[in-house]
C-alpha cells in the first residue's frame, strides 16, 4: 500500500497533514540525530516539493510529530493514545508499541490487546496506521527469546490486513543481516536493569545512526514507495556544502 497519493491530495487543497510517531525509546530516539522519523519527514517534503510549484504547500503544511515515551509499554502507550495521539488529529500514525512488553515481561495476551485497541481505536477516526515491528537486534539469543512477540504482531496485523487505510511493516524481517552488524555500536552510559546493561557495554536494542538511517529506508519504501539509497545520504550529511541531505 501506498500512502504517499493520500498525502499529495491533502496537500493540493492545501490542507494540513500531521504524521505522528508513536512508540517507545526506539521511536523517540532522542540520542540519535537524525533519527528514522526526521529522515522520513524530510524526504517526505523533498519528495512532494516536486509535484507543486508552489512551496508553500509542501513546507508549510507537512509536519511530522515524534510522541515516543521512552520506556513505555503497549499498556502505557495505550492509556496515553488521547493525550500524545488523537488530540493532535493526525492524517497517519507510524505505531511501534511493543517493544517493551517483550523487556519488561508483559502478559503476551496483555499485549495482544493492548496493541490491537490502539490500531482498533487509530482507524475508528480515519487515521492510516503503519504498524511495524522491532528491528532485530545484534545479538541472536534476543532475537531467539523475541520470535514469540514477533508472532503476535503478525497476528494483530492478520486482524487488520483488510482496511485500506491499514499498513503492517515487518521490519523484524526485511532488516538485512549485513545492516544489523553494522546498526548496533552504541556503547551504554548508565546503567539499564530492563536490559541487563552496565556502563561501557554495547547497547543491543537502540540502533545507531547507521541503523536509523535503514529503518528509515524500509519505512520509505514499504509505506511511500520511495527508494533510498543509505550510503548516499550518510555520504551527503558528511559533506557541509550540502543545503539538503542527498539520498
Amino acid at each position: 500500500m501506498n500512502f504517499l497519493e493520500s498525502i499529495k491530495n491533502k496537500l493540493e487543497k492545501k490542507e494540513v497533514v500531521d504524521i505522528v510517531y508513536y512508540g517507545p525509546s526506539t521511536t523517540s530516539v532522542e540520542y540519535v540525530l537524525p533519527n528514522w522519523g526526521e529522515i522520513i519527514w524530510r524526504v517526505l517534503k523533498m519528495e512532494l516539493d516536486k509535484d507543486f510549484s508552489d512551496y508553500h504547500q509542501v513546507w508549510w503544511n507537512l509536519f511530522a510529530h515524534n510522541t515516543g515515551l521512552d520506556g513505555a509499554t503497549s499498556g502505557d502507550l495505550l492509556a496515553r493514545l488521547n493525550d500524545r495521539v488523537l488530540k493532535k488529529k493526525p492524517m497517519m500514525v507510524f505505531l511501534q508499541p511493543g517493544t517493551n512488553d517483550f523487556y519488561f515481561k508483559v502478559d503476551k495476551k496483555e499485549t495482544r490487546k493492548n496493541i490491537t485497541a490502539m490500531i482498533r481505536k487509530l482507524l475508528k477516526k480515519g487515521i492510516k496506521v503503519v504498524y511495524w515491528t522491532d528491528a532485530p537486534s545484534v545479538r541472536p539469543d534476543r532475537n531467539t527469546d523475541y520470535e514469540d512477540n514477533h508472532q503476535i504482531e503478525m497476528k494483530i496485523a492478520e486482524k487488520f490486513k483488510e482496511d485500506p487505510n491499514f499498513l503492517f511493516i515487518d521490519i523484524f524481517k526485511l532488516f538485512s543481516k549485513d545492516a544489523v552488524a553494522k546498526s548496533y555500536t552504541l556503547i551504554e552510559t548508565q546503567s539499564n536493569e530492563s536490559l541487563g546493561l552496565m556502563p561501557g557495554d554495547l547497547d543491543y536494542v537502540h540502533f545507531n545512526r547507521y541503523g536509523n538511517v535503514i529503518v528509515a529506508k524500509i519505512l520509505l519504501k514499504e509505506a511511500f514507495g520511495i527508494n533510498f539509497d543509505e550510503n548516499k545520504f550518510l555520504q551527503s550529511l558528511s559533506d557541509n556544502s550540502n543545503k539538503y541531505p542527498k539520498y
